[in-house]
């Protein structure tokens, strides 16, 4: 039956699984981790600058963004000024406007009134020359006679003294 055997015990075959497994493992670190820890330490860097590289161009981006804005802002205000500006000038061609119909209006109502005087002088002078005329007929009715052009003129003068004191 069985035989005791020690638990462990150095043979030769113990030492060639030693150096099958230093082997194995300066295989495994030259082939296997050497390589896996430079594509990690790759990725590591890769993955870093990729995050350097984002947090700039947010930066930039939100600096564009603030850019913008601001542009905006001045775009809006060029306009607000264009537009108040455009009506200041609608108001003053609007008042010269006024100004300029205020102005034809007071002229026709001055020439109106010329016209009017005028009007009033000439149906004067008409109403007059008829007045004198009918004055004189009727003087020559009432005479009898013929007059002669002083005492026409005479009689004129004294009838239109009259008739401008009745006035």
């Amino acid at each position: 039956m069985p035989t005791n055997m020690p638990t462990v015990s150095i043979n030769i075959t113990l030492v060639w699984q030693m150096l099958n497994f230093a082997i194995l493992m300066v295989v495994f670190y030259i082939f296997l981790f050497k390589p896996l820890g430079k594509t990690l330490e790759k990725r590591k860097k890769d993955i870093s600058d990729n995050l350097d590289e984002i947090s700039e161009n947010k930066k930039i981006t939100l600096e564009e963004k603030e850019k913008a804005e601001n542009e905006l802002k001045k775009a809006r205000q060029k306009s607000q000024e264009v537009i108040n500006t455009a009506l200041k000038k609608g108001e003053e061609v609007r008042d010269e406007v006024l100004k300029d119909a205020h102005a034809a209006r007071e002229k026709m109502m001055k020439s109106a009134e010329s016209d009017i005087e005028k009007m009033k002088i000439q149906a004067k002078r008409e109403l007059r020359d008829e007045m004198t005329g009918i004055a004189i007929k009727l003087a020559e009715k009432m005479i009898g006679k013929s007059m002669d052009k002083d005492l026409e003129n005479n009689l004129l003068d004294q009838f239109i003294d009259g008739v401008g004191d009745q006035q």
